[in-house]
């Protein structure tokens, strides 16, 4: 048995001639090395899904999960058969879905630098420089690390298949994202080897809903009434009373269902003067209805952002 599983493990690992790719768990550390003087990096760490991960891949399949002081707080999982990217947000009773297919990026141009070497856990590793708007990205890949790149071909999001067939399907070792304040260094500090099947991804048992960018037609507000109107003006105006602003504005988390009901709200963020509280009944007492999603002509359970603005 020992022998037949330490087979098993090696060959998850890329062989000459015998095109087997990786397949395990890459854990991964985030570091923030500041360029400026009297930098907030608590600040810049905290708006950081998790300080470390851990990434679990396979052909076609994979799974990244965020920890903070040991905790999970966010995952994301591509399936390559639906062709999307489940987000799981922690202590959230929902999941919402992108499509892998409908991806943008900000890319200008990269330069690998075959002879631009380092070792990295015993992997032999070279380096890429890409150039974003906005940061210059420096990643070290594995030269005999290797993953498929053909079985993610549907995952333009964040230019991924692009960028994994620009390196034949090297993994990644290290990061280094350089920013106007900042470095983002993200480095491996573990490598698991094993075979992972497609129901090791399997989604947990939670409502799954559209994101808005996965969606073909989206999310709007029916013909308000006047009544609406005016009950929106009279609880903006009672809320601002003894606040000390001109202007705000509050984003609500929505569900909004198939046929156009709301399934869940909660707020984005909780602001000190409780704005929150006023946007949120706006919403639920006002009369405010909307007009479901759509994907491929078929109305969908969508999340949705919806601001609500107060003025003096």
């Amino acid at each position: 048995m020992k022998t037949i599983f330490l087979l098993t493990l090696l060959l998850t690992f890329q062989v000459p001639g015998l095109a087997q790719f990786f397949s395990g768990e890459i854990s991964y550390t985030v570091k923030i090395i500041p360029k400026i003087k009297n930098l907030n990096v608590d600040s810049i760490l905290n708006q950081q899904p998790g300080t470390t991960s851990v990434y679990a891949i396979t052909n076609g399949f994979y799974k990244s999960t965020y920890f903070k002081n040991g905790e999970v707080t966010y995952s994301y999982t591509y399936h390559g058969d639906t062709k999307r990217m489940y987000d799981e947000v922690a202590g959230k009773d929902y999941i919402s879905f992108r499509d892998s297919r409908k991806g943008k990026t900000s890319r200008i141009r990269s330069i690998i630098y075959p002879d631009s070497t380092k070792v990295i856990l015993g992997q032999k590793c070279f380096l890429v420089e890409r150039v974003y708007e906005g940061y210059i990205s420096k990643t070290y890949y594995a030269l005999d690390l290797k993953i498929d790149p053909e079985s993610f071909s549907s995952h333009l999001v964040g230019d991924w298949y692009n960028q994994i067939k620009e390196v034949k399907g090297s993994v990644s070792m290290t990061s280094i994202n350089e920013y106007t304040t900042h470095f983002e260094i993200n480095e491996v500090t573990k490598l698991t080897a094993r075979p992972l099947k497609p129901e090791y991804f399997a989604l947990p048992d939670k409502l799954i809903v559209a994101s808005e960018s996965a969606l073909d037609k989206g999310v709007a507000l029916a013909q308000l009434s006047k009544e609406t109107i005016e009950c929106y003006r009279h609880k903006m105006t009672a809320g601002l009373k003894d606040v000390p602003l001109n202007e705000f504005r509050s984003y609500i988390i929505l569900i909004v269902s198939a046929n156009g009901d709301l399934k869940y709200m909660e707020p984005y963020e909780k602001d000190k003067h409780e704005l929150y509280k006023v946007a949120m009944t706006i919403i639920s007492g006002c009369g405010i209805n909307f007009i479901p999603g759509q994907i491929a002509g078929k109305n969908v359970d969508t999340l949705v952002y919806f601001p609500v603005d107060f003025s003096k």
